[in-house]
Order: C-alpha cells, then sequence, then structure tokens
C-alpha cells in the first residue's frame, strides 16, 4: 500500500522545509551547506568552532546516508522524486522513531537545537514564534499550535516531544500533533 495524498504532503514538505534549502527541486551537498549558515543565523552565532565542525561532521554522516538510501541514479543528486520512493518504503516498515533512517534520527537533535535557542533544553512559546517566524511557517494561530505541541500545558516540549512530533510529522497517515511542525494545528 502506498501513501495517501495527505502522507505525500507531509513528505513534500519535510523535503521542501528541512532539506531543498536553495529550492532548486533536488537535494545536494550544498544544500547542507546552506543549511549550516542559516542555523548559525538563526542562533545568532552561538556556535563555537568546534560545535561548527561536529555539526559539519554530523551533516556529512546525513548526507552519505540519504544519498546511499534514496540517490537511485548515483548522481550526486536526491529529487523529489527519488526521496518520496525512500519514504514509501521506509514508512512501510516504520513502526517508531528507531525506525527511522540513521540520516533522519541524527537531524532531530540538530533541528530541535535551532528552535531551543535559549539552550535550556525546552521551546516555550516564544520560541516556538520564532521558529514559525524565522522559517516562514504559515501558521495561523501559533499560540494554539504551541497548545497541541504541549497538549495543553500537560507536556514539555523537549526534545522527546520533539521526537515524538518529527515521527509523526513523517509517519502518520491523516492529521495529528506532528502538523505542529508545520505550524499546523492537528
Amino acid at each position: 500500500m502506498g501513501l495517501n495524498d495527505f502522507q505525500k504532503q507531509k513528505i513534500k514538505f519535510t523535503f521542501d522545509f528541512f532539506l531543498d534549502m536553495n529550492h532548486d527541486g533536488a537535494i545536494q551537498w550544498n544544500d547542507f551547506e546552506d543549511m549550516m549558515t542559516r542555523y548559525k543565523e538563526v542562533n545568532k552565532g552561538s556556535l563555537s568552532d568546534a560545535d561548527y565542525k561536529s555539526m559539519q561532521a554530523s551533516l556529512e554522516d546525513e548526507w552519505r546516508d540519504l544519498k546511499g538510501r534514496a540517490d537511485i541514479n548515483k548522481d550526486d543528486v536526491v529529487s523529489w522524486e527519488e526521496y518520496l520512493a525512500m519514504w514509501e518504503k521506509t514508512i512501510a516498515t516504520c513502526k517508531s522513531v528507531a525506525d527511522l533512517p540513521a540520516w533522519c534520527q541524527n537531524r532531530i537533535p540538530f533541528l530541535f537545537k535551532g528552535m531551543d535557542v535559549s539552550g535550556d533544553g525546552i521551546v516555550d512559546l516564544e520560541e516556538f514564534q520564532n521558529y514559525c517566524k524565522n522559517f516562514q511557517l504559515q501558521c495561523a494561530d501559533v499560540p494554539a499550535v504551541y497548545n497541541v505541541i504541549t497538549d495543553g500545558g500537560k507536556v514539555q516540549f523537549d526534545l522527546a516531544r520533539y521526537r515524538e512530533l518529527y515521527y509523526r510529522l513523517l509517519t502518520s497517515p491523516a492529521a495529528d500533533a506532528g502538523n505542529t511542525l508545520m505550524g499546523q494545528k492537528a
């Protein structure tokens, strides 16, 4: 059974928003370099040289893993079609975050840290508002979306919650709390 249209829309969002940084319709190494630059800008240049080198090494590993899984024609470019095909195979067997591709699992702390600019381990409403604004998410009601993320204030928006939402964003066949990472209420 293939992905439904809603799942394809969410996978397209992850392709466009998280990976195809120059919006040329394909993922290449230069998109990862652009990602590092944008990350530094969002975090107000707070990365040390050691942090930057660690991030670069991690992104190089992610790029190799992504290419190995998705670059079917081995041209060092992952097209939208190749990316979608990879996710169709992955989601068919994915039961938890641990089943996501290594490159995807490694990305989660990096993405969370990009939201948690204070570095306290919790994304508060102001940080989430800045995330929506900085990344130009079409979010009509940020407090309502944040309320879904925190389950009405019962759950902290920490790395564990982000990991859960990111998994749901990638794998859920219907609208749910994972959509909040796109700035949408479930």
